[in-house]
């Protein structure tokens, strides 16, 4: 079947859960009656929805934030809820670290925020999200929230590199064309060379990978992801990117940036460049460079250097949109960027601050 639903054996009965499904995505005719305001959905209905979407499939097609990839991954546990949505949680004592928003299905947002929040009290918990796209929400049930972050969006719809602001990016690209480097698709052949690149690259850096909304370079998981390599004159891969899709498919962000420390100057611009660029050909509507911690210091500047981070993708002319931080109140803040800070760095701030070798 397609949509990639994945329908167990003998699951005849199931196909008016697979008619939910289909309808939780299938925009309202013109003219109809709309539908409820918030969505829940009978138990045996649920987990049998369950079973035809696995969270990752409910994340790629109801995530609408550049965070939203990040929701699942090492450290954290998925937490199904009444909804048919989900979260994913990173504990550190009293806290439950939330990278975004509740993965909800459409229309269902308050119910599946109300449903999270309900079972982090049950478990006596305190939620912590550490980048929601809209705040309203959360200041709306009575939590505190702040901005944390800028998200460096751009328009596919009519992308290209003239014009002034993308002007570095464009000689950049002429330079790397220069230099005989090129773009080519991930394939295992790769492998070997990429991993000795982002090992390379990590001896230059402090802490070790981060993680969390930050990826980690995992060959064996290169092919759900869209990666691409960039090769000089001699076939030698010389750097990477990595995206992820959400939004149904309409939009990509980026996550790993690596290049060897003696690769071309160009390498990094000539990747994103080529990658904005075959994204909108495809159609796809909107990519986010990924989100840039608002700067706090020198002292947080060592463990993730945000100035020259935002520097570099202002380059391609992003529209930067605030994210937020939300804790459950200003007396509450500051242990909810300690609990932040341990899932980024699940070896201790110290350790973050110190040089790879």
């Amino acid at each position: 079947m397609s949509g990639g639903f994945i329908v167990p054996s003998g699951a005849a009965d199931d196909l008016g859960v697979m008619s939910i499904a289909l309808a939780l995505e299938r925009p309202e005719p013109t003219g109809s009656l709309p539908r409820p305001r918030h969505l829940a959905l009978p138990s045996g209905h649920r987990d049998r929805l369950r079973l035809l979407l696995t969270p990752e499939q409910r994340l790629a097609r109801w995530g609408r934030s550049s965070v939203s990839p990040f929701t699942v991954g090492a450290g954290r546990t998925v937490r199904e809820l009444d909804t048919g949505g989900f979260i994913g949680v990173y504990t550190r004592r009293r806290w439950g670290v939330m990278a975004t928003d509740p993965i909800a299905p459409p229309e269902g947002e308050a119910d599946t925020i109300d449903a999270a929040l309900e079972y982090l009290a049950g478990e006596s918990v305190r939620p912590v999200f550490a980048a929601v796209a809209d705040d309203e929400p959360y200041r709306a049930r009575g939590l505190w929230t702040t901005p944390i972050a800028d998200d460096a969006l751009i328009d596919l719809t009519d992308f290209d590199l003239s014009g002034k602001r993308r002007a570095s990016i464009r000689h950049s690209v002429s330079a790397a064309n220069r230099a005989g480097l090129t773009v080519a698709p991930w394939s295992t052949t790769v492998a070997a060379q990429a991993a000795e690149v982002s090992n390379r690259w990590l001896a230059t850096k402090r802490g070790g990978e981060l993680g969390f909304t930050l990826g980690r370079f995992d060959p064996t998981a290169m092919d759900t992801l869209d990666c691409r390599v960039a090769l000089d004159s001699s076939g030698a891969v010389v750097g990477l990117v990595t995206w992820h899709a959400y939004d149904d498919g309409r939009a990509r962000v980026l996550d790993l940036m690596r290049r060897a420390p003696d690769a071309p100057n160009p390498t990094m611009d000539l990747l994103v460049a080529e990658s904005l660029r075959s994204f909108a050909d495809q159609g796809v509507q909107t990519a986010s460079l990924g989100c840039v911690p608002r700067s706090h210091g020198r002292l947080a500047e060592r463990i993730y250097p945000t100035t020259s981070l935002r520097r570099y993708k202002d380059k391609f002319a992003p529209r930067w949109v605030p994210r937020h931080l939300v804790a459950p109140s200003v007396r509450h803040a500051p242990g909810a960027l300690v609990a932040v800070a341990h899932a980024y760095c699940p070896s201790g701030l110290l350790a973050a601050m110190r040089h790879n070798r």
